[in-house]
């Protein structure tokens, strides 16, 4: 039946198997009279090959029009080979052919022989030239992000089966600015307490780089606060926990100190500004209803720098909840009795839709969530 599926001979079908079988140093089926069936390993690696061969298949479709027959689709990817699949893989990496000729070794003129013979098949321009190099278009851009997630399944095939590459990253966080670091750490060192062999990678960075590694598959999840709903129709959101903005002050700082805090109480100090983004807009929306006195002296995104100028005078700034109550903001005060008036924001984790997590990486979003939970507690 699988030959048949793949169209290939039975005895071409046992050999790719027996290469493969080799190759992984890993029994993958099992024969016997009455046929041949999938080991424990076997299933999973059938699993994902079949997952990079739907995103294989997206990333025809993302160069198709719309109305093209499945069975179109199919034969254009049958079509595909080796060659062209890591040309376009090194392109992608590199960022250009110039680069991606010298990690593979050959001239510019052989490396993009095979991309040029991708766009005689599917009629369509993957490169334009720029400078004496050649990069994507926008719609090669698209075409190999799909590739690069449809091998992306093999690695985790490899990983999931014991066989995953020296030095491969098991899970890759993107931390947003204002995420609860001592909850993330805190999942991490449990997560990680039984598994010595796994390696996690975390990326600082904003909403806005995150959600772009995040769907070119640079990383697998991003921690923080939601957008509800995602930007794109390929991410999906799990919120964890209530996170809402509050005004915070220094410790022993005059208003800290007042039992009735009016809007009007804080014309009188100056705000640190956020440069962009939602806590900017969300203090820009406090300066209209509450009638403040902006322009504020201090812009900054850096959270360390917003701490320290908080702590040292009597300026006010508007973070989350969960951050001054986590030890590196433990000078700061919330001035509860003046809450900020937003949408309700929400921390959790935001994936690919399509994304299957590894048993590593389901293991710490469970973990993540258990420990969201016994703290809110």
């Amino acid at each position: 039946m699988a030959a048949a599926s793949l169209r290939a001979s039975q005895p071409a079908m046992t050999y790719l198997i027996n290469q493969l079988e080799a190759d992984l140093g890993i029994k993958l089926v099992v024969r016997g009279t009455t046929g041949t069936i999938l080991t424990e390993v076997g299933s999973i690696f059938a699993k994902r090959t079949e997952r990079c061969l739907e995103k294989i298949g997206e990333a025809v479709e993302s160069l198709l029009a719309d109305g093209t027959s499945a069975r179109r689709r199919q034969a254009l990817v049958s079509r595909m080979n080796g060659t062209q699949y890591r040309a376009v893989l090194a392109l992608w990496h590199e960022g250009d052919s110039l680069a991606a000729s010298r990690l593979l070794d050959v001239s510019q003129q052989s490396l993009l022989r095979p991309v040029r013979e991708l766009e005689k098949l599917f009629a369509s321009k993957l490169v334009r030239p720029l400078g004496g190099r050649v990069i994507f278009t926008d719609a090669g851009h698209e075409f190999a992000r799909h590739l690069v997630l449809a091998g992306q399944e093999i690695a985790s095939a490899l990983e999931e089966i014991g066989r995953g590459a020296a030095g491969q990253r098991n899970l890759r966080i993107g931390a947003l600015v204002l995420s609860p670091r001592l909850i993330l750490a805190e999942a991490l060192d449990e997560a990680l307490r039984f598994a010595p062999r796994q390696t996690v990678e975390i990326v600082e960075g904003s909403y806005e780089e995150l959600v772009v590694r995040l769907r070119n598959g640079s990383i697998d999840v991003i921690f923080g606060a939601l957008r509800a709903p995602p930007p794109f129709d390929d991410l999906i959101e799990a919120p964890l926990q209530k996170d809402p903005y509050i005004v915070v002050c220094r410790r022993g700082h005059p208003l800290a100190l007042s039992k009735r805090i009016k809007a009007k109480d804080l014309s009188e100090y100056d705000f640190i500004f956020p440069t962009e983004g939602l806590r900017r807009e969300v203090l820009d929306a406090l300066v209209q209803r509450w009638k403040l006195s902006p322009p504020s002296q201090v812009y900054s995104n850096w959270l360390p720098t917003v701490v320290a100028m908080v702590r040292s005078s009597d300026r006010l700034a508007v973070l989350s909840r969960w951050h001054i109550e986590s030890d590196e903001s433990a000078d700061l005060q919330a001035l509860d009795g003046l809450p900020v008036p937003h949408e309700p924001r929400y921390v959790g984790l935001t994936s690919r839709a399509s994304w299957l997590p590894t048993p590593f990486q389901k293991h710490f979003m469970d973990v993540l969530a258990q420990v969201v939970r016994t703290r809110a507690a």
